[in-house]
């Protein structure tokens, strides 16, 4: 049985490894298999979303955590930085359900969007995402600070021509 929590220090020395074990299925899109092997957030860095952010995990009472989504309250809404489901878990709605209560979250604190940036066209990503209620913005709609994500995602050596920024009004 998963359920939803608010993540906390302890959670984040697993993290890492959820997110490595996460990104394991992008070996299946040409392209792009080399971020099953690109360096993930760290603890620490887990460790700060998690005391100025907003960090949620997915637990299983048997297995522990195996999902988590982590982002940040930005004047446009509550931006996801990541989220990620262990492989051996992804596919049984977890990474629907901790969307469902970033939603419910951001609304509490009076956001009115989530925002993400993404990879268009894979199946678990851009498409995903549109199946969830996100909208794909057009080029001439994203925000100066979805411009300056996907900015720092190219200098990051992140393909930007492949990105998209999303957004999902609540």
């Amino acid at each position: 049985m998963i359920s939803i929590r608010a993540a906390s220090d302890q959670d984040a020395d697993d993290l890492p490894d959820i997110e490595r074990s996460s990104g394991a299925i992008f070996r299946e899109w040409p392209g792009l298999e080399w971020i099953a092997d690109d360096t993930v957030q760290s603890a620490d860095q887990h460790r700060a979303l998690i005391a100025q952010g907003v960090a949620l995990v997915a637990e299983d009472w048997e297995s522990g955590v195996v999902g988590f989504l982590n982002g940040e309250l930005t004047p446009d809404g509550l931006h996801i930085w990541q989220i990620a489901v262990h492989h051996d878990w992804q596919g049984q709605g977890i990474g629907r359900r901790l969307i469902a209560a970033a939603g419910r979250t951001a609304a509490e604190r009076g956001a009115k969007a989530l925002t993400l940036t993404t990879f268009r066209d894979v199946p678990w990503n851009e498409p995903y995402y549109q199946r969830l209620g996100f909208r794909t913005l057009a080029d001439d709609a994203i925000t100066p600070r979805l411009l300056k994500v996907i900015e720092n995602e190219g200098k990051a050596g992140i393909p930007v021509e492949l990105r998209c920024a999303m957004v999902m009004q609540l």
